[in-house]
């Protein structure tokens, strides 16, 4: 006797890849032992514990401005969020958003971080295409499989989403089955960061598709990472907002990556549409937005912290990023075919020579410990393991069974050196 399951029911009853991969070796992970570069967790010396601790404190104490802050809040998000998010654009230029321009948007926080956004998307879009870069962001895909969306993933190269294939494909697909396009603006997992024009060229298609399917096909630019550009090289992103004519773009951020995960501040940027209406519904259907004291504490943090708070990020990023390059390139040698990643974010993509990287693999069964010969896994206690994530888990690409994620945001340097010797010592074994 069985359960009556929905359809996203019974696509969730098949752990997703990441899931049935990392669960037992996750379940017993063993701090100080074990490495974790797979789950990409943001560094512990990055959250400004103090600041936050003083944030709570002055918004308990300013009822006036920070009301009812132990008590529910609406589902469109705190008054005083939205306007510390609408003042921390103007104040920095993000995006080069003007004042003007975004008092013609509404800004919407969503109820645990910026993924309950795009999940609530998932449950208003009608379900068919989604247009996307190869690699691609595993969780919310797999998310969108499961709510029975079909993924369209279009190879990217060093600019980001490649418009020329993306244009080839679009002329062989019925396009009335597009639901809408979702694009990572410094792409996890490769850390590529989608140029200006890419940006404006994907917006120029999703207008010219809504024109020939008389409804608006939504673009949503994910910017997760785009507050940790710590490579100054870089020119600064234009928001994707700039080149909205048609009001089907929405720009989705956090406060994850540069304040602290756990406040769960994600939000939306959109013109005031039928979207957006929905949306709110959305989070009310669920409860409501995110924690009002995290979203006052947030508000307050934008509003008097965020510039040390951004610059102390970016610099303790850009110091691992360079110094675990370095590593990576001399003591992988001819192991390693390329590397992307490294300018934004806290990624690095690796395609390795000719060794395979799934699991299964021996690369895999050497860091997971389950050769089954007790030189290699240890005996009775494993020797130390090493999570990532494999590239098939992201990638329809051929080449994604040579290539693998790690993420340098939890884990320190001396810690990251240990993981590149034990990278070596598995590819040495894949080879033997």
């Amino acid at each position: 006797m069985e359960f009556k399951l929905s359809a996203y029911g019974k696509r969730s009853s098949v752990p997703s890849a990441v899931n049935e991969m990392t669960g037992d070796f996750a379940d017993n992970f063993r701090e100080g032992i074990d490495i974790n570069l797979g789950v990409g967790y943001v560094n512990d010396k990055t959250i400004p514990a103090k600041e936050i601790i003083k944030a709570y404190n002055k918004v308990i104490h300013d009822p006036e401005k920070y009301r009812n802050v132990l008590n529910y809040g609406g589902a469109e998000g705190s008054v005083a969020l939205r306007n510390s998010i609408r003042n921390y654009y103007i104040r920095n230029n993000i995006g080069g958003l003007t004042e003007k321009e975004l008092t013609d948007y509404r800004i919407l926080i969503g109820s645990d971080g910026a993924t309950s956004i795009l999940d609530s998307f998932a449950d208003i879009i009608d379900p068919g295409y989604v247009i996307t870069a190869d690699p691609y962001y595993y969780i919310y895909t797999e998310t969108l499989k499961r709510k029975g969306f079909n993924l369209l993933p279009i190879e990217e190269d060093d600019r980001g989403i490649r418009v020329d294939i993306l244009k080839k494909t679009l002329s062989n697909i019925d396009i009335g089955k597009i639901s809408f396009l979702y694009i990572v603006t410094v792409n996890n997992p490769t850390g590529t960061i989608l140029s200006n024009e890419r940006k404006k060229s994907l917006v120029e298609i999703s207008v010219s598709l809504s024109e020939k399917l008389k409804r608006k096909v939504p673009v949503i630019f994910d910017k997760a990472y785009e507050d940790i550009i710590h490579d100054t090289e870089v020119p600064l992103p234009v928001s994707g907002l700039k080149y909205n004519t048609l009001d089907n773009v929405f720009e989705l951020g956090t406060l994850s990556k540069v304040i602290a995960p756990a406040l769960r501040i994600g939000y939306l940027i959109a013109k005031d549409n039928i979207i957006c209406k929905l949306l709110i519904q959305r989070t009310s259907d669920i409860g409501f937005s995110a924690s009002l004291i995290n979203q006052e504490i947030a508000s307050w943090l934008l509003d008097h912290h965020i510039q040390i708070q951004k610059e102390k990020v970016n610099l303790g990023y850009r110091h691992k990023s360079l110094a675990i390059q370095k590593l990576l390139k001399s003591k992988l040698g001819n192991y390693l075919s390329d590397l992307v990643g490294g300018s934004a974010g806290f990624y690095f993509y690796l395609t390795l020579d000719r060794i395979e990287t799934n699991g299964g693999s021996r690369f895999n069964k050497f860091l997971s410990r389950t050769t089954g010969d007790p030189a290699i896994d240890g005996d009775p206690v494993k020797l130390p393991r090493l999570i990532y994530l494999p590239g098939t888990v992201c990638s329809i690409n051929p080449a994604a069974k040579y290539q693998l994620r790690l993420s340098y945001g939890f884990e320190d340097i001396d810690v990251f050196e240990k993981a590149i010797d034990l990278i070596h010592e598995a590819c040495d074994y894949s080879r033997s």
